[in-house]
């Protein structure tokens, strides 16, 4: 376990702009840094890095925060992982501290797995490279592919040995232990002896994000009915073959910057395709494409371009990954090769040009393609039709984006042959029952949000319709993280005197008031509001996003475009108290309207049952919440009238 002062040591150590820059161009923007945002499709940046304050945010998709939180969202790490891959960008030595037994183990374990995955990946090649057999059978294998010995080494590929036993022995003899190299989907043990795994095959390491190898392909050369062409190593610590797509650590980058992945079935796809200079391409190893695999690739792009084989089971698997693609918001088209071709074979014939031109000449929308292929295959058949069009329905109905649903509909009703009204009525009836039951899953907190509405100036509203005080609990909480600090007066700082208002008091918005509780419980136990508004220390995920977006602007005026119109602005903290003052005059003038209202009630019900002794000690009261509603009236600058 990172001891806290590594962690503070690695967060102080990683500036922001040093870390999104790596991934992200920015440009300058008076005292902030902007870009288009890595997690969402967007054309306008509204991507903000603030180095004074060491944090990101973006105010499309709503992410944010430091360092760390940036390299777990883009990299999709754990706190861990990517704590040390920040550890090992700014030069940190990592100190371990104690922790559980359990978390040791599951630390040890996941960490023996890649030790001896690596392991295997360096014997693979050995055998490869230096041993008769390997060059003989794997590597002629390879060279004619037409994979260059630089290719061949770039993707790490290998050779298994024809023999029952010879890694694991070797691995043993190594020091690497039985359990794990079984662990590892290395080994099998059968009858209490061992055997290899993977022999007489050529292997493909499987590498994660980061560049670890944490699984193989292995892919068997001689004719053998009883044993498959590709084996793939079994599920592991480190192995889901649903969340994995084959060639993304070798492509991520080349995705990014061409800002489109290029889907292929088969390692050999990929490989090709990346030496003939397509780089920004990945395999779905031949499965149907799972909603992992697409978030996966979402991270890098919104773009996918699948090229299949133009057979009827490459143009099959194509459609089977349609939906999922489309609900993820991603861009999806085909592009299916000549009868006979395949990625690989197609690069190796035509070369890159010939190849990105027929790309770009053929590749096809998926649903106008699928609306195409589907309504031809239906001929007149009005039954075949109705599947057809519920079928093509399903997946406009994944598309979120309105205007590009539209554009469906408008363009997929003349290919179906049925007007517009029809596929927007479906569209819209299968869209209300999803939401109904996305509504259902964490109801009553979604209600808590966003039911809130703008306050609007007239406070003389009816008692029923009393505006709700998000907007006012969220400034209160913008003052209590910029100028906690400051002095308010004599006797207190701005945090103490906010704070002492909210003590008994409960914010209607439960995120907000778990982070008014934060400071509440922080501030008794000593500890400063400069501390208490680190985001590096906090814990809670929840309450750090909160501090972030209160810290966070998307607008900042120019040094140099203030000085050319010669223009002076007010600092904000030269106007805290003001604000402070405005800020908890106004919360308490909400809050005494809704005890108003309470009171009211009370009221109703003493007068219908008579109650003449309680109904005097509660228009005595009301009258005093009366005066008191003039005196905030007058501080906000309301007129408002007693009676």
């Amino acid at each position: 376990m990172i001891s806290r002062d590594s962690i503070r040591q690695i967060i102080e150590a990683a500036r922001i702009e040093e870390v999104v820059a790596d991934f992200v161009p920015l440009k300058k923007a008076g005292s902030v840094l902007k870009g288009n945002c890595p997690f969402h499709m967007e054309k306008t940046p509204s991507f903000v890095v603030n180095p004074n304050k060491n944090i990101f945010k973006c105010f499309g998709c709503g992410k944010g925060g430091d360092a760390v939180k940036f390299v777990m969202e883009h990299e999709k790490f754990t706190y861990p992982e990517a704590l040390r891959f920040l550890a090992q960008k700014f030069n940190i030595t990592i100190v371990e501290t104690e922790s559980s037994e359990q978390d040791k183990q599951a630390a040890q374990e996941q960490e023996s797995i890649y030790i001896v995955l690596n392991y295997a990946k360096k014997f693979f090649q050995e055998q490869l490279f230096d041993t008769e057999q390997g060059k003989n059978i794997g590597l002629s294998y390879f060279k004619e592919r037409g994979f260059l010995e630089s290719t061949i080494k770039s993707f790490d590929l290998g050779y298994a040995p024809d023999s029952y036993d010879a890694f694991y022995n070797q691995a043993i003899a190594n020091g690497h232990q039985k359990e794990r190299l079984i662990n590892a989907g290395l080994i099998k043990e059968k009858n209490e002896k061992c055997y290899d795994f993977f022999r007489d095959r050529v292997m493909f390491p499987i590498h994660n994000v980061s560049g670890k190898v944490i699984a193989f392909g292995g892919r068997i050369l001689k004719q053998n009915e009883k044993a498959p062409k590709y084996i793939n190593t079994p599920e592991t610590e480190v192995y889901h073959k649903s969340h994995i797509v084959y060639g993304i650590y070798q492509a991520k980058n080349e995705i990014r910057q061409q800002e489109v992945c290029y889907l292929v079935e088969g390692y050999t796809d990929v490989i090709s395709l990346h030496q003939a200079g397509i780089k920004n391409v990945v395999a779905s190893s031949g499965t149907a494409l799972t909603k992992e695999q697409v978030l996966l690739i979402k991270r890098f792009t919104q773009n996918i371009t699948i090229l299949y084989d133009g057979d009827n089971a490459g143009i099959k698997a194509a459609l089977r990954g349609l939906d999922i693609v489309l609900e993820q918001g991603l861009n999806v088209h085909l592009v299916l090769l000549p009868n006979g071709e395949d990625p690989d074979s197609f690069v190796q014939t035509n070369g890159l040009d010939k190849t990105l031109d027929y790309i770009n000449q053929n590749k096809k929308d998926f649903i106008f393609f699928k609306s195409s292929l589907l309504m031809k295959e239906a001929g007149n058949d009005p039954i075949k039709k109705s599947e057809v069009i519920k079928d093509i329905v399903e997946s406009i109905a994944k598309i979120d984006d309105n205007i590009k649903r539209q554009l469906y509909i408008k363009e997929c009703a003349n290919i179906v042959e049925v007007t517009e009204n029809v596929l927007v009525n479906e569209t819209n009836k299968i869209r209300t029952s999803s939401f109904k039951k996305a509504r259902q899953i964490n109801e009553s907190e979604q209600q808590s949000i966003n039911n809130y509405v703008e306050i609007e100036e007239d406070h003389e509203q009816n008692a029923s319709q009393i505006p709700k005080l998000y907007y006012q609990e969220k400034d209160i909480l913008r003052l209590l993280v910029e100028f906690a600090d400051e002095v308010y007066d004599k006797e207190h700082n701005v945090g103490e005197h906010i704070l002492s208002e909210l003590t008994e008091v409960a914010f209607k918005n439960s995120m907000f008031d778990k982070v008014v509780q934060y400071y509440i419980k922080g501030y008794e136990d000593g500890h400063s509001f400069k501390a208490l508004n680190d985001i590096a220390i906090i814990d809670d995920e929840d309450i750090k996003q909160v501090i972030v977006e209160l810290q966070s602007s998307q607008y900042e005026l120019s040094e140099n475009w203030l000085k050319m119109h010669d223009i002076i602005v007010r600092e904000s903290n030269r106007t805290y108290i003001t604000d402070v003052d405005s800020v908890m005059n106004r919360f308490r003038f909400y809050k005494l309207m809704e005890a108003m209202q309470v009171l009211d009630q009370r009221i109703k019900t003493a007068d219908e049952n008579k109650q003449v002794e309680e109904l005097y000690g509660i228009q005595i009261k009301k009258m005093e919440y009366i005066s008191l509603k003039i005196d905030l009236s007058k501080k906000i600058g309301t007129i408002t009238h007693p009676f």
